[in-house]
């Protein structure tokens, strides 16, 4: 599908109103977006993808060497405690198994479209909850990992919902991102990476290309041992209107 997408051969959405292509909707859409990148940065071996995940929130992610991925769930529905009725739904819920020896992290991923500051404190409380009413103490690290939406300065807009939920008495650990920090992270792994690897990586610098972020510097200049990038990879950041 994203192979289509990228060479105009999608065509557009069946009853709608207004004729929309599926091109065009992967520039409105969070959640085509991050299907698009997320559904492929799974598939990178565990020691890749962490380092990517690290390379994209930051430092606060700890340095490991290992890393597995064990569970992966898409839009989980995870119940509210109390007697609320109501439910929340995390974007991507990430499990690995991290280190020598072995320990967990699990990361709740709450995605936004654009940098507008979309992303909000009720929100990411809500989630952090759900999920430790869920599990109890378990033992697992847990970190809510915020991507998109999070205004000019990601710091400040971090340090402000942080605080706002501090205030309520609540204490989570969040890290955050834009996807354009996202899409340097992976520029910079390519530079290294197998070619089973660069191959997935190409596929995701397309998405976020159709998407709208682009890295300033052209992909053709950018080779992994001596190739070429993908060409529509190339073509979809230089040419992106």
């Amino acid at each position: 599908m994203l192979q289509a997408l990228a060479s105009g051969k999608a065509g557009r959405l069946p009853g709608v109103a207004e004729a929309i292509s599926w091109r065009n909707a992967l520039r409105m859409s969070e959640d085509l977006l991050t299907a698009a990148v997320f559904g492929r940065l799974i598939y990178l071996e565990g020691p890749v993808l962490w380092r990517i995940l690290r390379q994209t929130f930051g430092s606060l992610l700890p340095e490991y060497r290992f890393a597995e991925l064990v569970n992966v769930e898409f839009w989980p529905r995870w119940d509210e405690s109390g007697e609320t009725g109501r439910s929340v739904e995390p974007d991507v819920f990430l499990k690995l198994h991290v280190g020598d020896p072995s320990t967990s992290i699990s990361i709740i991923v709450e995605a936004k479209f654009g940098t507008s500051p979309t992303q909000y404190a009720e929100q990411w409380l809500r989630q952090w909850s759900s999920y430790h009413a869920s599990n109890q103490d378990d033992g697992v690290r847990v970190f809510l990992a915020a991507i998109g939406g999070m205004g000019n300065n990601i710091e400040a807009t971090v340090k402000r919902l942080v605080s706002k939920i501090a205030s309520e008495g609540h204490e989570i650990d969040v890290v955050a991102a834009g996807w354009d920090g996202l899409l340097d992270a992976l520029l910079d792994e390519r530079v290294s990476a197998s070619r089973s690897a660069a191959r997935i990586i190409d596929d995701m610098v397309i998405a976020l290309g159709m998407a709208g972020y682009k890295h300033l510097k052209l992909m053709g200049n950018l080779g992994w041992r001596q190739r070429n990038w993908h060409s529509r990879a190339s073509d979809v950041l230089k040419d992106l209107k």
